[in-house]
């Protein structure tokens, strides 16, 4: 039986590497690969989700969202969605099917999923073909705010436990790394949305000549955002003083003089 498996396998693999090597991509019907693309990662999440149930990741001594990461190359955030996803699907052969047929996409599945995860805590099961009606017709962005409404109205309980949990997982990194800083982090939905917002308010290009790419001009923003802020004399002083930016230089440095030392 394994055998057989490892045979469909690899033929796949082989039509995969054919299609690769032999199609024009400038005639390749983008909604058509999506399709088979988007069917694979639910199969992908049914197989991740039966190797969990099979225990394999206990003999790597592994929890079973770092066994996926490490396997398919994907983020952990990655691997607990694709075994959410492979979960749910066993007890909803409609969406699994519609998944698998191409009517609906994987990060729709995905979003439905998640509520029937969310709801089956209360022993509820969602209707299949009104949230493949859904999925249907609106965006993700705009399914997402539904299903996130519908969890919240079956069980608020476990919504706003969420919430708080995903606000405890807030968190900022900056370092200094070969002359430029790296700002990463977590930030809750609120906070997101208005760093998000501010940030997007400043970053349009200024004009035709505007040769900077859009992440060069969240950057920028971010920058004058934080000028901004500085510049307003509104923040609290530290040991006295507002924040500043301490700049360091000599006086043939100011000169422009040929061989000066860097700023």
């Amino acid at each position: 039986m394994i055998l057989g498996m490892s045979d469909e396998l690899e033929r796949l693999e082989a039509e995969v590497r054919e299609f690769q090597a032999n199609a024009d991509l400038d005639f390749v019907d983008a909604r058509r690969l999506s399709t088979v693309v988007n069917s694979l990662q639910g199969t992908l999440s049914q197989v991740v989700h039966r190797a969990k149930v099979r225990g394999d990741h206990l003999l790597a001594g592994q929890s079973a969202c770092t066994r996926v990461a490490s396997t398919c190359q994907i983020t952990p955030t990655a691997a607990a969605d694709r075994l959410c996803v492979g979960e749910q699907l066993e007890s909803m052969p409609k969406v699994a099917q519609a998944l698998s047929s191409g009517e609906v996409g994987y990060q729709a599945a995905s979003v439905i999923c998640h509520l029937q995860k969310h709801v089956a805590e209360l022993e509820v099961h969602i209707d299949e073909e009104m949230w493949i009606d859904n999925a249907r017709r609106f965006s993700i962005k705009d399914l997402s705010g539904i299903a996130a409404s519908t969890w919240h109205a079956v069980n608020p309980e476990g919504f706003c436990l969420d919430v708080e949990e995903n606000f405890e997982r807030r968190q900022l990194f900056i370092s200094e790394t070969a002359g430029m800083y790296r700002v990463d982090g977590w930030l809750d939905p609120e906070a997101g949305a208005a760093l998000k917002s501010a940030v997007e308010a400043l970053a349009k290009p200024l004009g035709a000549d505007d040769a900077r790419t859009p992440r060069q001009r969240r950057a920028d923003a971010l920058t004058e955002l934080t000028y901004h802020a500085m510049e307003a004399g509104t923040m609290p002083r530290r040991n006295g003083v507002r924040p500043h930016i301490n700049v360091n230089t000599t006086i043939e440095g100011l000169k422009g003089e040929l061989g000066a030392a860097a700023s």
